[in-house]
């Protein structure tokens, strides 16, 4: 398992009782945590919501299976807080009346995606089956005849190890750092889509890269999510000039879409030709008591900025947040690679269609965790074993590229000029030229960060190459070349293998 985030540790402890589990991952186990995680206060689950947020492209059997399967698997998880002693935070699922099919699961406060991931950790501590290295970084798949055979990695001591095993779960997260603004974690690289593709496996819907609307900006401060929810509730958006403008883009104002909001703020900063532009998310006329109950920790996260969220307007902008497309799999995690299994953000199951619903990333890393879990069972039951004597792994050793924040950082203001919330053509094919030309400095990582390096590289690539093959703006991927759909052309999913990239 190469990732310990909801997908990764709940897919260990399905596995753990057929066989030996070695848990990978890249930072400690304590911060993995899907990088979506912050925006998901409670996770509900509601069919008809998930298919018109994926405006067309959902798999109506994917998104099926994630309702039907949710509640036995929330139930599940918090009868396993209970027996671990976590009974005091409260996480709470049940039904709300004002839907036909709606369940909800929340903890305290907007805390419910850190409780999550807080049960599923102390329930893989409990196995003895599975084993966690942390701060071990895998750098390519193995493999022979089109079949997974184990995973190089460079140790938490700096040194190549090459890893056995009878097959492989990439639960890696997302690649938001492809961009110079993203709600993701430092983590959050690319590495599962990097090594997977580079071992022959196919990605799906690349394009669709679903942008935050209102992101905490505060100079040299990583970027903190400032949950939808705010604006659910009553905020108000407000420009540089402290005018409301939503009225002028969409008959919702602040209710409308997400990805609406993320480009009517786009637009307002470029008209105030500020040298460092934002806007304003405005709660001071609502009750300060309620919206420092309802929001705890972006209450508390503010005021360490010196922003008291019930008296100041905060300053804002979008950022990237949420990759929907990935490694293609099957509704068991199965890529088109023997023995590669893919789950969570990483993963391109269909369930997300072109644009996420917010609180669906939660929920799928526990379905399909579970059930990617299942399925790398059955694979040991048919008797497949891990291959006894994996290659050596290459040696890292070599000198450190003094350049390669300069590198990442160069690759990061290419997507987001070019290839970020608003798209055209013109700017895509820049991005891919210009990606292109800095092959030459990714061709040969030796170190963890060059091999990071290396995974933006491509991700940026395969996101501006699927972006420009989708002729047609629907759901996260606006192009003001094709404002509009296409479902004769483009109702169906990008599919890129190798130099091939086709539409199924």
């Amino acid at each position: 398992m190469i990732g310990a985030g909801v997908a990764g540790l709940r897919a260990a402890i399905e596995l753990a009782v057929a066989g030996s589990v070695l848990l990978l991952t890249k930072k400690e186990t304590d911060n993995s945590a899907t990088p979506a995680l912050s925006d998901e206060e409670e996770v509900i689950l509601h069919l008809q919501d998930t298919l018109i947020a994926g405006d067309g492209l959902c798999r109506p059997e994917a998104v099926k299976t994630l309702v039907d399967e949710g509640p036995e698997h929330i139930e599940e998880l918090i009868a396993w807080g209970r027996q671990l002693g976590r009974n005091g935070t409260k996480l709470v699922f049940e039904t709300e009346a004002s839907y036909s099919h709606s369940h909800v699961l929340r903890a305290p406060g907007d805390s419910t995606g850190a409780e999550v991931r807080r049960v599923l950790q102390a329930k893989v501590q409990t196995s003895k089956n599975i084993s966690v290295r942390e701060f071990e970084f895998a750098t390519e798949l193995l493999t022979e005849n089109q079949q997974v055979t184990g995973v190089s990695l460079i140790t938490n001591k700096g040194l190549p190890e090459a890893v056995a095993c009878s097959a492989v779960l990439l639960a890696t997260g997302g690649m938001g750092q492809i961009y110079r603004n993203t709600t993701n974690a430092e983590a959050a690289t690319g590495d599962g889509v990097g090594m997977a593709f580079r071992a022959g496996a196919e990605v799906s819907d690349m394009e669709f890269i679903q942008f935050h609307p209102t992101v905490l900006y505060a100079k040299k401060t990583p970027r903190f999510l400032l949950s939808e929810a705010l604006r659910c509730e009553g905020g108000y958006l407000r420009n540089i000039e402290l005018d409301r403008f939503m009225g002028k883009y969409h008959p919702l104002g602040e209710q409308a879409p997400g990805d609406v909001v993320a480009r009517a703020i786009i637009h307002e900063m470029e008209v105030s030709r500020a040298k460092d532009p934002f806007v304003y998310l405005d709660l001071t006329h609502m009750n300060a008591a309620r919206v420092q109950k309802r929001f705890p920790r972006i209450y508390a996260t503010c005021m360490k900025h010196n922003i008291d969220i019930t008296e100041d307007v905060i300053p804002v902008r979008p950022a990237a947040h949420f990759s929907i497309g990935g490694v293609r799999t099957d509704l068991e995690g199965r890529t088109s690679l023997s023995g590669l299994y893919a789950a969570g953000e990483v993963a391109s199951t269909g369930v997300h269609g072109a644009n996420r619903l917010a609180s669906n990333s939660l929920l799928e890393g526990l379905v399909y965790g579970a059930r990617v879990g299942k399925a790398m069972r059955e694979e040991l039951k048919q008797g497949h074993q891990a291959a006894s004597a994996p290659r050596k792994a290459a040696s890292q050793n070599g000198p450190v590229d003094a350049g390669i924040e300069e590198l990442i950082g160069q690759i990061q203001d290419v997507m987001w000029k070019n290839a970020g919330i608003v798209r055209t053509s013109t700017g895509m094919r820049d991005a891919i030229r210009m990606l292109e030309e800095l092959s030459p400095r990714v061709a040969h990582p030796r170190t963890r960060r060059s091999y990071e390096a290396a995974n933006l590289h491509l991700a940026g690539l395969l996101v501006a190459r699927s972006a420009l093959a989708r002729e047609e703006s629907r759901g996260a991927h606006y192009r003001t070349d094709f404002p509009g759909h296409d479902d004769k052309r483009f109702l169906r999913h990008s599919v890129v293998n190798g130099e091939s990239l086709r539409f199924v």
